[in-house]
């Protein structure tokens, strides 16, 4: 018994020493810069059934990707510069169909309506990210900003979202 007593012992005191070690020696080189994430590119906008299909190519690999917000104005300035970043359309209850973590093509269906995403017709993307309850009318200029949650370092609690520079602009047709 006493040898396994002095071989917990041994065990216990190198687990410490190895920790103290780690604790010492850890990782400061961390970084208080917030991420700046990739925006999409807006290929096009065509009209569907139930509004429109906003067709992008996309590939946020980011691990707290959230997303992304539309921006809708009458010029292109305005959609792509809003006054509050918060403004933005998200995807309905905030829920992603398909993570955009690849470099293809991919859609978010644009509806006036509530509800799951709508049937896809034929010649329509079937890499549909989401759907985004929103009203536009021709010569409405869209503009995307792809959305990361910050989380501190100190705490790790949720302190808000990063966004993205805006992606190009397209005009509603």
């Amino acid at each position: 018994m006493a040898g396994g007593s002095i071989f917990l012992f041994e065990t216990t005191l190198f687990s410490t020493y190895i920790s103290d070690v780690f604790l010492f020696i850890g990782c400061p080189h961390y970084s208080t810069t917030r991420l700046i994430s990739t925006p999409p590119t807006l290929i096009s906008i065509v009209p569907i059934a139930t509004g429109y299909e906003l067709r992008l190519r996309a590939g946020n690999p980011e691990l707290l990707f959230d997303g992304y917000k539309l921006y809708v104005g009458n010029t292109e300035n305005d959609s792509r510069f809003p006054a509050d970043l918060n403004s933005g359309i998200e995807c309905m209850n905030g829920i992603l169909n398909i993570l955009p973590n690849q470099p293809l093509e991919y859609s978010i269906e644009l509806s006036q309506t509530e509800g799951p995403l709508a049937a896809i017709g034929t010649g329509e993307n079937t890499n549909r990210i989401c759907k985004m309850q929103v009203s536009v009318t021709s010569g409405q200029y869209l503009t995307l900003r792809s959305q990361v949650l910050v989380v501190s370092i100190t705490n790790g609690t949720a302190t808000g979202f990063v966004f993205s520079m805006p992606s190009n602009s397209l005009r509603v047709p």
